[in-house]
């Protein structure tokens, strides 16, 4: 029987790792393409991810039509533990999140953002220490620029693919996308791998030969 482990638990757990170990573990199944993009960073080195990917897509569009604009009702569709991961179809032009759409995240719960493309209002973001790992900075508006046009469908972020309720993991060395069906085999995989790689930290500081221990795990 399969082991169900409760979301809030998962999150908590997979914070407990670092994005290498899962990115490992994903590359020992077979997924070897799915670490997002090197240009996707986070605000500090200290900001951590962990969470249900909740997916928007947006386009470049003129349109100043409040009615047909989804972001900010994007942000009110999302529930705790859930990341924001933006497909920003490549536009380079704006801003396509910042302080607004923070708080609202905050508000409901939400545990941090992906956004490939730009952010804005950094300094705003900081004192919120609300994680937002993105491609860029651009203070100009998307009003009449770029729009959200569609939410909770497969995107691409950072050059991967990820769909609704796929795990997003994310810390200083980047973010790493666990398809859902794999979320709780992963999880124990990556704890396994990290038991092992302090067993070799710890001979290593011992003094046993790098050479010999790299024969014996596999790994470094």
């Amino acid at each position: 029987m399969s082991t169900v482990i409760p979301l809030n638990e998962m999150v908590d757990r997979y914070k407990k790792l670092y994005v290498p170990a899962v990115a490992d573990v994903l590359d020992s199944l077979g997924l070897w393409h799915q670490v997002m993009d090197a240009e996707i960073k986070p605000l500090r080195l200290t900001d951590k991810i962990a969470g249900v990917a909740f997916t928007a897509l947006g386009r470049s569009e003129r349109s100043e039509d409040r009615s047909i604009r989804l972001g900010a009702k994007m942000v009110d569709h999302l529930s705790p533990h859930d990341i924001a991961v933006f497909d920003c179809a490549d536009d380079r032009t704006v801003g396509h999140w910042g302080e607004l759409l923070s708080n609202g995240a905050i508000a409901r719960g939400a545990t941090g953002a992906v956004v490939d493309g730009g952010m804005r209002d950094t300094a705003a973001v900081l004192d919120l220490e609300f994680p937002v790992f993105h491609r860029f900075r651009l203070p100009r508006d998307a009003k009449g620029r770029w729009n959200v046009v569609d939410m909770q469908q497969r995107v691409v972020c950072g050059g991967v693919p990820v769909s609704p309720g796929d795990f997003i993991v994310g810390d200083c060395d980047g973010v790493v996308v666990v398809p859902r069906e794999l979320a709780t085999e992963v999880l124990i995989e990556s704890e396994t791998t990290v038991k092992v790689e302090s067993e070799i930290r710890d001979r290593v500081r011992a003094g046993e030969n790098v050479g010999d221990l790299y024969m014996t795990y596999d790994r470094f």
